[in-house]
């Protein structure tokens, strides 16, 4: 296979885009890897110099376009500049996040160039010269493996947290030039932030999740304690959510937020498969319900049949108790 590149369309660091980056260069940089190929960094927006310098610590060279032009999420002028890229640098691939932006835009690029688009992929990889992406179908209940023999290759990969590959030396960041274009054809007409609440619980070594089984919002505190004792953050399935009880950075879900944790405790969590799309890549799931027969039970390394009222307390005291006892002399 001939060396070439492998383009990341990596997004502003914005809400969960930080995460979803990671997990894009991560993923990138393997399938660049198995490719033979140099891994090739797009960043377009603005201010997102500073950024662009940081990813050339993971990528052989960062391409950045920095402009007011770009401050609002605009899909004909960013198509624009990835084209543009695509023409003149005849990448192998181009890999987007499966977010918003990745969903928005990539389909755009494979019809321009009359490819084909593998849309939300768990992962990418190499079977001789063909690649393949794994993906979900059915709403997650069936995964699918598919074949790419157009180039370049298109796809979108599910975000996640995920360690990004050092570099002993950066890469090299080069501007690039943003084609003059006609007025936007989508403008937006007000931008609602998300609240700053401080917390992304896509980075957390340890999250504690509470489902409808929780019962009440003010049981809810039992998860939170839970979360404090074990030095993790607290978050939701989505019945929290659609309840008004939480936003959605606090959802883990297929239409909320991926997680890998070392440690995923799920309390009160049947174990919808929307959920389990989630979080089934956690190291360690722990499952907390009154139903044996909970789907969560089967992905869940270690189960509790029961009342989470009374089991999680109980987890929580002996979690604080063996953290506030010193440690026993070595011998």
């Amino acid at each position: 296979m001939a060396c070439t590149e492998v383009v990341v369309v990596c997004e502003p660091a914005r809400s969960q885009a930080e995460a979803a980056n990671a997990r894009l260069i991560a993923a990138g940089s393997e399938f660049a890897a198995r490719a033979g190929a140099k891994l090739v960094c797009l960043i377009a927006g603005e201010g997102v110099a500073a950024q662009a310098a940081t990813f050339a610590h993971y990528a052989d060279e960062v391409l950045v376009a920095d402009s007011p032009l770009l401050a609002h999420f605009d899909p004909y002028r960013l198509l624009g500049i990835i084209e543009r890229v695509v023409g003149e640098r005849k990448p192998l691939a181009v890999l987007f996040s499966h977010t918003h932006a990745g969903i928005d835009l990539a389909p755009r690029l494979a019809a321009r160039l009359r490819v084909a688009v593998a849309s939300n992929c768990l992962d990418a990889t190499f079977e001789g010269d063909t690649a393949c992406f794994t993906r979900l179908v059915y709403r997650g209940r069936l995964h699918a493996k598919v074949a790419i023999d157009s180039r370049p290759i298109i796809a979108t990969l599910q975000p996640g947290s995920a360690p990004l590959p050092s570099r002993s030396t950066p890469g090299v960041v080069t501007t690039v030039a943003i084609p003059p274009g006609k007025p936007a054809r989508a403008r937006p007409l007000r931008t609602i932030e998300p609240e700053r609440t401080g917390v992304d619980i896509a980075k957390s070594d340890v999250v504690v999740a509470g489902g409808r089984g929780i019962g009440s919002k003010e049981n809810f505190s039992v998860v939170s304690e839970l979360a404090a004792a074990l030095g993790g953050v607290a978050a939701c399935s989505r019945p929290l959510v659609d309840m008004g009880w939480f936003g959605v950075e606090r959802q883990v879900g297929l239409s909320g937020n991926t997680v890998k944790p070392k440690l995923y405790v799920a309390c009160g969590i049947s174990g919808a498969i929307e959920h389990l799309h989630g979080m089934r890549e956690s190291r360690t799931i722990v499952a907390i319900n009154k139903d044996p027969d909970a789907p969560i039970f089967r992905v869940a390394h270690f189960g509790l049949v029961g009342d989470l009222n009374e089991i999680v307390p109980e987890v929580t005291r002996e979690v604080a108790a063996r953290r506030a006892a010193p440690a026993s002399p070595q011998t």
